[in-house]
C-alpha cells in the first residue's frame, strides 16, 4: 500500500488547493490575454528612441550586422562595429562617418573573452556607456551530422554562434544592471523552431541561444531589473550569394534591407521574442502541435533543404536506404 502511494506521489503538487486556485485564476485572465495579445498584434507598437544611444553589434563587417548597423545610425545612434574582419568593420564604420554619424571600429573575435573585455573598455572611453548590444555575429554552413571531417568546424561555430553570446553578455550585462538600463539582443534563427536536415550545429546553436535567453530574461525579472531582452528568429535573408547557392526553399530569402527594417522594429518595441516575418513565430509554433505524420506533410508543402557539397552527398550515398 505505501509503495503504491509513493509511486504517485510525484503527480501530487505542493499545496494543492492553492494550486487549483491559482490554475482557475490563470484560465479565467487566459482568454482576455489571448486577445488583447492580438489587438496589440494589429496596432503598432510605441517604439522607444535610439537617439544618442551606444549600440555595440557583432558581425558588422558585412550582410545583416552592416545593414543594422546603417539603420540604427539614420535613427541617430552611436555604433561601436565589431567584427574580426578588420577591413569590412572599418568600411562600415566609414560609410557612418561619411554621413556625418559616429562609429567607431573594433576587431574582436568573439569568441576570445580577453578581447571583448578590451573592446568593452574602449567603447565605454570612446562612445560611453553601452545600451544595446546585438549579438549578431554568427558562423553559416550547412554539413551533414556525422561528416568525420566537420569536427573543428562544430566547434568552431559554437564557440562563435552560442558562447560568442555568453561571453559578450556576462561582459557588458553587469553595466546595465548598475544603470538599471539596457538591450541585450541576441540574433537566433527560424531554423531553431525546426530541425531542418544539413544544419544541425548551427540549428543547434541557435535552439542554444533562445534557452539562454530565456533563461537571462527570467532572471532580469527575478531582479526587477529595467534591462530588457529580444530574441530575433529570421527567416534565410539575402545577405551571402554563397548560402543563397546552397539553398532550395518554397518561399524565397527575404531581402536585407526589408528584414533590418522589421528586426529593428521589433527591437524598438521591446519584444522578448519574435519571428522575421512575424507571423512565421506563430506559425512553426502551430506546426510543432500537429501529429508526426501531419507535421512532415507540412514541412514538405513548405519546404526547405540545404543542398549538401559533394562530401556530404558523398556520405549520405553511402548510407542511402534504397
Amino acid at each position: 500500500m505505501s509503495s503504491k502511494s509513493g509511486s504517485s506521489s510525484y503527480t501530487v503538487p505542493s499545496e494543492p488547493i492553492k494550486f487549483l486556485f491559482e490554475l482557475t485564476i490563470f484560465f479565467i485572465l487566459l482568454v482576455p490575454s489571448i486577445v488583447w495579445a492580438g489587438v496589440k498584434n494589429i496596432i503598432p507598437a510605441k517604439q522607444k528612441s535610439a537617439k544618442g544611444h551606444v549600440i555595440v553589434i557583432t558581425g558588422a563587417a558585412r550582410g545583416l550586422g552592416r545593414e543594422l548597423a546603417l539603420q540604427f545610425h539614420k535613427l541617430g545612434a552611436k555604433i561601436a562595429c565589431v567584427d574580426v574582419d578588420e577591413a569590412g568593420n572599418i568600411e562600415t564604420a566609414k560609410l557612418i562617418t561619411e554621413q556625418n554619424g559616429i562609429a567607431k571600429s573594433y576587431k574582436v573575435d568573439v569568441s576570445n573573452r580577453e578581447q571583448i573585455k578590451k573592446m568593452h573598455e574602449s567603447v565605454q572611453t570612446d562612445l560611453g556607456p553601452v545600451d544595446m548590444v546585438i549579438n549578431n555575429a554568427g558562423l553559416v554552413w550547412g554539413h551533414s551530422y556525422i561528416n568525420p571531417e566537420k569536427d573543428q568546424f562544430i566547434t568552431d561555430l559554437i564557440n562563435v554562434n552560442l558562447l560568442g553570446q555568453f561571453w559578450m553578455n556576462r561582459e557588458i550585462l553587469p553595466s546595465m544592471l548598475k544603470r538599471n538600463s539596457g538591450h541585450i539582443v541576441a540574433m537566433s534563427s527560424l531554423s531553431s523552431m525546426d530541425g531542418v536536415p544539413g544544419i544541425s550545429s548551427y540549428t543547434a546553436s541557435k535552439w542554444g541561444v533562445n534557452g539562454s535567453m530565456e533563461c537571462l530574461d527570467n532572471e532580469l525579472r527575478r531582479l526587477n531589473s529595467a534591462v530588457v531582452t529580444s530574441t530575433v528568429l529570421p527567416y534565410f535573408v539575402e545577405t551571402n550569394p554563397k548560402v543563397t547557392e546552397k539553398l532550395d526553399l518554397r518561399f524565397p530569402e527575404i531581402p536585407t534591407k526589408i528584414a533590418c527594417k522589421l528586426i529593428i522594429n521589433g527591437i524598438l518595441e521591446n519584444r522578448r521574442i519574435f519571428s522575421v516575418p512575424g507571423h512565421l513565430y506563430s506559425t512553426m509554433a502551430f506546426a510543432r502541435l500537429l501529429p508526426d505524420n501531419m507535421y512532415r506533410l507540412f514541412k514538405k508543402i513548405t519546404f526547405v533543404n540545404v543542398l549538401p557539397d559533394p562530401k556530404d552527398q558523398e556520405i549520405l550515398d553511402t548510407y542511402q536506404i534504397r
